[in-house]
């Protein structure tokens, strides 16, 4: 006989419930493809930049080999995290609930480390 001590219990039931109608009372899933697209595209005028892959709002970002530190310039000077694969690849998973105006702010910040 197989089993775990907390997998489907009811409060976990109730809980997996629970953030199935937010996602849905939110919109979440549709904010995530509008916002996925709009960072994508503001990324894409980033001429260091050169691929970026990924769906939705789960990016791979590369870079230019010379701007390999702008995630720890990112990280220390501006408190913005990112996520890492190589040293010029940049993974973002932001949450899906993200604003145009946060993603704007990464964006602009991004920029100024990259001059």
């Amino acid at each position: 006989m197989l089993g775990t001590t907390f997998g489907g219990n009811h409060l976990a039931c109730v809980a997996a419930i629970a953030v199935l109608d937010i996602l849905k009372e939110e919109s979440l899933v549709k904010n995530a493809e509008e916002m996925g697209n709009y960072l994508q595209q503001e990324l894409s005028k980033i001429a260091a930049i050169t691929e970026i892959r990924g769906r939705g709002l789960m990016l791979g970002v590369e870079f230019l080999p010379e701007f390999a530190t702008v995630r720890n310039r990112l990280l220390f000077e501006s408190r913005i995290f990112t996520g890492g694969a190589k040293n010029n690849v940049m993974r973002l998973l932001p949450p899906l609930s993200i604003s145009k105006e946060e993603i704007d702010t990464f964006i602009t910040e991004l920029k100024k480390k990259m001059i």
